[in-house]
Protein backbone atom coordinates (compact mmCIF):
# COMPACT_ATOMS: atom_id res chain seq x y z
CA UNK A 1 0.00 0.00 0.00
CA UNK A 2 3.32 2.23 -0.14
CA UNK A 3 5.29 3.07 -2.77
CA UNK A 4 8.69 2.83 -3.00
CA UNK A 5 8.96 4.92 -5.47
CA UNK A 6 7.19 7.58 -3.64
CA UNK A 7 10.79 8.36 -2.03
CA UNK A 8 12.74 8.53 -5.25
CA UNK A 9 12.86 12.17 -4.34
CA UNK A 10 16.17 11.99 -2.34
CA UNK A 11 17.85 10.34 -5.26
CA UNK A 12 16.54 13.92 -7.56
CA UNK A 13 17.44 16.25 -4.26
CA UNK A 14 21.22 14.66 -5.36
CA UNK A 15 20.74 15.91 -8.68
CA UNK A 16 20.12 19.17 -7.66
CA UNK A 17 22.87 19.17 -5.29
CA UNK A 18 25.67 18.53 -7.78
CA UNK A 19 27.67 20.49 -10.62
CA UNK A 20 29.10 20.12 -13.66
CA UNK A 21 32.29 18.77 -14.68
CA UNK A 22 34.53 16.73 -16.41
CA UNK A 23 34.15 13.36 -15.21
CA UNK A 24 32.77 10.43 -16.86
CA UNK A 25 29.56 10.98 -16.09
CA UNK A 26 27.78 14.43 -17.08
CA UNK A 27 24.67 16.62 -15.34
CA UNK A 28 22.11 17.03 -17.92
CA UNK A 29 21.40 20.79 -19.11
CA UNK A 30 17.83 20.96 -17.57
CA UNK A 31 19.24 19.87 -14.28
CA UNK A 32 19.24 23.41 -12.24
CA UNK A 33 22.75 23.01 -10.47
CA UNK A 34 23.02 24.26 -6.83
CA UNK A 35 26.41 25.63 -5.47
CA UNK A 36 27.90 24.78 -2.46
CA UNK A 37 26.42 27.94 -0.33
CA UNK A 38 24.58 27.39 2.75
CA UNK A 39 21.97 30.40 2.99
CA UNK A 40 20.72 28.91 -0.20
CA UNK A 41 21.33 25.93 -1.46
CA UNK A 42 17.91 24.60 0.48
CA UNK A 43 16.05 27.11 -1.30
CA UNK A 44 17.51 26.24 -4.69
CA UNK A 45 17.38 22.24 -4.28
CA UNK A 46 13.61 22.69 -3.82
CA UNK A 47 12.65 25.02 -6.11
CA UNK A 48 14.62 22.49 -9.13
CA UNK A 49 13.18 19.81 -7.91
CA UNK A 50 9.79 21.13 -8.23
CA UNK A 51 11.10 22.31 -11.84
CA UNK A 52 12.04 19.34 -13.03
CA UNK A 53 8.66 17.22 -12.64
CA UNK A 54 8.29 16.87 -16.46
CA UNK A 55 11.34 14.89 -16.66
CA UNK A 56 11.32 12.83 -13.49
CA UNK A 57 8.14 11.30 -14.83
CA UNK A 58 9.47 10.15 -17.61
CA UNK A 59 12.93 9.33 -15.78
CA UNK A 60 16.38 10.17 -16.11
CA UNK A 61 18.31 7.58 -18.27
CA UNK A 62 21.99 9.46 -18.45
CA UNK A 63 22.06 8.99 -14.18
CA UNK A 64 20.42 5.86 -14.01
CA UNK A 65 17.52 7.32 -12.02
CA UNK A 66 14.26 5.69 -13.45
CA UNK A 67 10.59 7.22 -14.17
CA UNK A 68 7.99 8.30 -11.86
CA UNK A 69 5.48 7.70 -14.09
CA UNK A 70 4.63 5.00 -13.81
CA UNK A 71 7.25 2.96 -11.51
CA UNK A 72 7.42 -0.53 -11.16
CA UNK A 73 8.72 -2.02 -7.71
CA UNK A 74 10.87 -5.30 -8.58
CA UNK A 75 10.02 -7.04 -5.23
CA UNK A 76 9.31 -5.92 -1.20
CA UNK A 77 9.52 -8.72 1.26
CA UNK A 78 8.21 -8.58 4.78
CA UNK A 79 8.94 -12.01 7.34
CA UNK A 80 7.76 -11.52 11.51
CA UNK A 81 7.17 -14.08 13.67
CA UNK A 82 6.18 -11.46 16.48
CA UNK A 83 3.06 -10.41 17.82
CA UNK A 84 1.65 -10.70 14.52
CA UNK A 85 2.80 -13.19 12.22
CA UNK A 86 3.62 -12.63 9.13
CA UNK A 87 4.92 -13.86 5.41
CA UNK A 88 4.32 -11.23 2.72
CA UNK A 89 5.84 -10.62 -0.51
CA UNK A 90 4.83 -8.12 -3.16
CA UNK A 91 6.31 -8.09 -7.00
CA UNK A 92 6.58 -6.38 -10.13
CA UNK A 93 3.79 -3.53 -8.83
CA UNK A 94 2.90 -0.82 -10.73
CA UNK A 95 2.79 2.74 -9.12
CA UNK A 96 0.85 5.60 -10.53
CA UNK A 97 0.80 9.30 -9.22
CA UNK A 98 3.97 9.79 -7.67
CA UNK A 99 4.42 13.04 -10.10
CA UNK A 100 2.38 14.69 -8.37
CA UNK A 101 4.61 15.17 -5.63
CA UNK A 102 4.84 18.19 -3.37
CA UNK A 103 7.75 19.02 -0.81
CA UNK A 104 6.59 20.59 2.74
CA UNK A 105 9.60 21.29 3.82
CA UNK A 106 13.37 20.42 2.80
CA UNK A 107 16.78 21.16 3.90
CA UNK A 108 20.23 20.65 3.22
CA UNK A 109 23.37 20.76 5.51
CA UNK A 110 26.25 21.11 3.70
CA UNK A 111 28.66 20.89 6.69
CA UNK A 112 27.08 17.18 7.97
CA UNK A 113 26.26 16.28 4.50
CA UNK A 114 22.79 15.37 5.54
CA UNK A 115 19.68 16.06 3.79
CA UNK A 116 16.26 15.95 5.12
CA UNK A 117 12.86 16.63 3.51
CA UNK A 118 8.94 16.20 4.03
CA UNK A 119 6.88 15.30 1.43
CA UNK A 120 3.63 14.42 0.27
CA UNK A 121 1.86 12.52 -2.30
CA UNK A 122 -1.71 13.23 -2.92
CA UNK A 123 -2.85 9.76 -4.42
CA UNK A 124 -1.19 6.56 -5.41
CA UNK A 125 -2.81 3.57 -7.06
CA UNK A 126 -0.73 0.18 -7.32
CA UNK A 127 -1.27 -2.91 -9.29
CA UNK A 128 0.73 -5.84 -8.73
CA UNK A 129 1.40 -9.59 -7.44
CA UNK A 130 1.67 -10.45 -3.67
CA UNK A 131 1.82 -13.72 -1.73
CA UNK A 132 0.24 -13.28 1.75
CA UNK A 133 0.29 -15.56 4.74
CA UNK A 134 -0.83 -13.32 8.43
CA UNK A 135 -3.74 -12.24 10.48
CA UNK A 136 -5.74 -9.30 11.42
CA UNK A 137 -7.26 -9.88 15.14
CA UNK A 138 -7.87 -13.21 15.16
CA UNK A 139 -9.12 -13.22 11.49
CA UNK A 140 -6.26 -15.41 9.13
CA UNK A 141 -5.42 -13.85 5.87
CA UNK A 142 -3.81 -16.07 3.50
CA UNK A 143 -3.46 -16.16 -0.53
CA UNK A 144 -1.60 -15.34 -3.23
CA UNK A 145 -2.66 -13.27 -6.81
CA UNK A 146 -3.62 -9.30 -7.60
CA UNK A 147 -3.20 -6.62 -5.55
CA UNK A 148 -4.92 -3.45 -6.13
CA UNK A 149 -4.58 -0.59 -3.78
CA UNK A 150 -5.56 3.10 -3.63
CA UNK A 151 -3.36 5.39 -1.33
CA UNK A 152 -4.92 9.10 0.14
CA UNK A 153 -2.08 11.68 0.95
CA UNK A 154 0.89 9.35 1.60
CA UNK A 155 3.49 11.63 3.75
CA UNK A 156 7.37 10.67 3.38
CA UNK A 157 9.65 11.91 5.99
CA UNK A 158 13.33 11.35 4.76
CA UNK A 159 16.73 12.18 6.48
CA UNK A 160 19.54 11.04 4.14
CA UNK A 161 23.54 11.01 5.76
CA UNK A 162 26.59 10.75 3.46
CA UNK A 163 30.03 10.73 3.71
CA UNK A 164 33.42 11.57 1.70
CA UNK A 165 35.93 9.09 0.80
CA UNK A 166 39.76 8.92 -1.28
CA UNK A 167 39.77 7.28 -4.99
CA UNK A 168 42.84 8.38 -7.23
CA UNK A 169 43.52 10.79 -5.68
CA UNK A 170 40.37 12.84 -5.70
CA UNK A 171 37.66 13.04 -3.24
CA UNK A 172 33.91 11.57 -3.73
CA UNK A 173 30.36 11.28 -1.57
CA UNK A 174 28.39 8.47 -0.85
CA UNK A 175 25.43 7.98 1.21
CA UNK A 176 25.95 5.95 4.01
CA UNK A 177 22.23 5.55 5.36
CA UNK A 178 18.71 6.50 4.26
CA UNK A 179 16.58 7.25 7.12
CA UNK A 180 12.66 6.74 5.97
CA UNK A 181 9.01 7.35 7.93
CA UNK A 182 5.83 6.81 6.17
CA UNK A 183 2.29 7.83 6.97
CA UNK A 184 -0.82 7.78 5.45
CA UNK A 185 -4.28 9.52 5.64
CA UNK A 186 -6.00 6.46 4.01
CA UNK A 187 -6.60 3.47 1.44
CA UNK A 188 -8.52 0.70 0.42
CA UNK A 189 -6.95 -2.30 -0.63
CA UNK A 190 -8.09 -5.52 -2.78
CA UNK A 191 -6.45 -9.33 -2.53
CA UNK A 192 -7.87 -11.43 -5.33
CA UNK A 193 -7.14 -15.24 -4.56
CA UNK A 194 -6.87 -14.90 -1.03
CA UNK A 195 -7.74 -18.88 0.35
CA UNK A 196 -7.57 -20.32 -3.24
CA UNK A 197 -9.73 -18.18 -5.23
CA UNK A 198 -12.91 -18.64 -2.31
CA UNK A 199 -15.44 -15.95 -2.94
CA UNK A 200 -17.08 -15.64 0.31
CA UNK A 201 -13.22 -16.19 2.43
CA UNK A 202 -11.73 -13.94 0.19
CA UNK A 203 -14.54 -11.06 0.48
CA UNK A 204 -14.05 -11.25 4.32
CA UNK A 205 -11.03 -11.22 4.40
CA UNK A 206 -10.80 -7.74 2.57
CA UNK A 207 -13.41 -6.79 4.41
CA UNK A 208 -11.40 -7.25 7.59
CA UNK A 209 -8.40 -5.68 6.31
CA UNK A 210 -10.10 -2.36 4.87
CA UNK A 211 -12.08 -2.37 8.55
CA UNK A 212 -8.66 -2.48 10.49
CA UNK A 213 -6.75 -0.35 8.20
CA UNK A 214 -3.76 0.92 10.94
CA UNK A 215 -3.55 -2.19 12.33
CA UNK A 216 -3.17 -3.79 8.63
CA UNK A 217 -0.63 -0.63 7.62
CA UNK A 218 1.58 -0.92 10.52
CA UNK A 219 1.98 -4.57 10.63
CA UNK A 220 4.00 -4.08 7.35
CA UNK A 221 5.26 -0.10 8.02
CA UNK A 222 9.17 -1.55 9.28
CA UNK A 223 9.59 -3.09 5.94
CA UNK A 224 8.24 -0.60 3.58
CA UNK A 225 10.45 1.98 5.20
CA UNK A 226 13.31 -0.54 5.34
CA UNK A 227 12.46 -1.42 1.20
CA UNK A 228 12.18 2.09 0.75
CA UNK A 229 15.55 3.04 1.97
CA UNK A 230 17.64 0.60 0.45
CA UNK A 231 16.13 1.09 -2.62
CA UNK A 232 16.62 4.95 -2.88
CA UNK A 233 20.49 4.45 -1.27
CA UNK A 234 21.36 2.30 -4.35
CA UNK A 235 19.77 5.13 -6.57
CA UNK A 236 21.12 7.91 -5.07
CA UNK A 237 24.72 6.23 -4.63
CA UNK A 238 24.74 6.07 -8.98
CA UNK A 239 24.01 9.07 -9.02
CA UNK A 240 27.05 10.40 -7.33
CA UNK A 241 29.14 7.78 -8.81
CA UNK A 242 32.20 8.95 -10.65
CA UNK A 243 31.70 12.15 -9.63
CA UNK A 244 34.63 14.31 -7.55
CA UNK A 245 33.15 16.05 -4.89
CA UNK A 246 34.46 19.47 -5.84
CA UNK A 247 31.88 19.10 -9.60
CA UNK A 248 29.30 18.07 -7.06
CA UNK A 249 29.19 20.87 -4.65
CA UNK A 250 31.27 23.57 -6.51
CA UNK A 251 31.64 27.12 -4.47
CA UNK A 252 30.06 29.95 -5.55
Amino acid sequence: MISVQNFLLPSFLVLCVVGSGQSKKQIPGYIQICKHDPNTISECVQKSIEALKPKLAEGIPELDVPPLEPFIIPEVVASSKDRVPLQATGKNIKVTGAGDFHINKLNVDLDSLILKAKVNFPKLHFDGLYKLDTQILVVPIKGEGNLLADVVNCDAELVFKGGKYQKDGLEFIKFNSLDTKIGIKDYNVKFDGLFNNDKVLGDAANDAINQNKGEFFNTFKPFLEAAVSKLLLNISNKVVDDLPFNELLPKP
